[in-house]
């Protein structure tokens, strides 16, 4: 049984899994390599170890396992997740794992692998292309259209690197200079060149759900109205609930179709061209803003430990909808940056502070989180 939850990583996302396992009487441990992290500050948080490599990590690790195996690893970032997938039979062993065995892993982490599945399952993605050299991008680069988006298949390197999850390429000169550029962070082989949809994230939606033995248990969906920066966003600060039975019978039907076992945010984007959506990624984990779970009523997170130990577990599916989620603080500069831009309407952004929301850290019952995230915000704002 389930007594103890270990939490690899930081930042909001920690902090909602913190808060809601927590309620539930769960111990909490927090393992990260930043020692400024709001969730160690968290009521909820009842042990905080830091660590540097992975080399420390895989030790402290083997610190905390019991003979009971009954603490449940819960990574949080593509970067960890890679270090589960790497050590993942050993972990097993001592650990229950929050995600899926490292075949079903990498075809989420690689997104040539996430690709090459949707289309083996009648599943749209925007149009891409995988050149492996610099003579076969100049010959793509003379017959696409632009804009098109330059991206890794493989995030966090590229990201840790230059601070961006894609880079916006709006004619051939400058999909050929980013792309000299980019293969000296990644290899050509990691490169995807994609259409950039239109329409921002008005038109980007997720499907969350705890998926388990080709069933899905729990699900809801939600519009990334903002995102920081808005046009191609690293970090959602505004998301409200929507119901979407196309993006339903989507989402069910990949993550069957791969087998899926735990947690996940599946993204889809509505193209304007084509009337249609299209699949971006999988974050096979929780993501930002997972606890707008507590606003729907349906705990993910608690399906996933029921069925561990081996509980009945009641499926949902998500009705409510205009139920929001917001990061106060980053939300106000996106919006106040793009009011000056003149893309977002003031009346408009009104409306949806109406919405009633989970906030990304202010709970009143637990203040400190909130508080510190006010004083490590120009901290948090440069380096995430």
């Amino acid at each position: 049984m389930i007594s103890i939850i270990c939490i690899l990583g930081d930042h909001i996302q920690s902090l909602g899994i913190a808060r809601i396992v927590g309620r539930l009487g769960y111990k909490i441990i927090l393992i990260n390599n930043d020692r400024i992290c709001i969730t160690r500050f968290s009521k909820y948080c009842n042990k905080f170890i830091l660590f540097k490599t992975d080399k420390e990590l895989m030790e402290r690790l083997i610190k905390l396992a019991t003979d009971e195996k009954d603490i449940l690893l819960m990574p949080t970032n593509d970067k960890l997740i890679k270090f589960i997938m790497d050590n993942y039979d050993f972990l097993l062993t001592r650990f229950h794992i929050s995600g899926p065995n490292p075949e079903v892993l990498n075809i989420c982490y690689n997104k040539k692998l996430t690709y090459i599945k949707a289309l083996e399952q009648n599943i749209p993605i925007p149009e891409s292309y995988f050149p492996e050299t610099f003579d076969q991008l100049i010959t793509l680069s003379k017959k696409i259209k632009y804009p098109v988006i330059l991206k890794p298949a493989i995030m966090y390197k590229f990201y840790n690197k230059t601070g961006k999850k894609c880079i916006i390429c709006r004619n051939q000169r400058e999909l050929l200079n980013k792309y000299s550029e980019a293969i000296k962070i990644i290899t050509p082989s990691e490169i995807i060149v994609q259409k950039m949809i239109k329409g921002g994230p008005r038109n980007l939606y997720s499907f969350c759900s705890f998926c388990a033995d080709g069933k899905i248990y729990g699900s809801f969906i939600a519009n990334r109205i903002r995102q920081k920066p808005m046009d191609i966003g690293i970090s959602t600060t505004f998301a409200v609930s929507v119901t979407n039975e196309k993006i339903n019978q989507l989402a069910c039907r990949f993550l069957i179709g791969i087998n899926y076992f735990g947690l996940s945010e599946l993204e889809f984007m509505y193209d304007p061209d084509d009337l249609t959506y299209k699949l971006i990624e999988i974050n096979p984990r929780t993501w930002k803003w997972h606890s707008l779970s507590n606003k729907l009523g349906m705990n993910l997170i608690q399906m996933l430990i029921d069925y561990i130990d081996k509980k009945k577990i009641k499926v949902q599916e998500n009705k409510k909808t205009n139920l929001g989620w917001i990061e106060s603080i980053t939300d106000s500069y996106v919006v106040f940056k793009e009011i000056f831009r003149g893309t977002v309407n003031i009346k408009h952004y009104l409306q949806t502070l109406k919405v009633k929301k989970e906030f990304a850290c202010f709970d009143s019952k637990d203040l400190l989180p909130a508080i510190c995230y006010i004083i490590f915000f120009p901290y948090l704002f440069f380096t995430r």
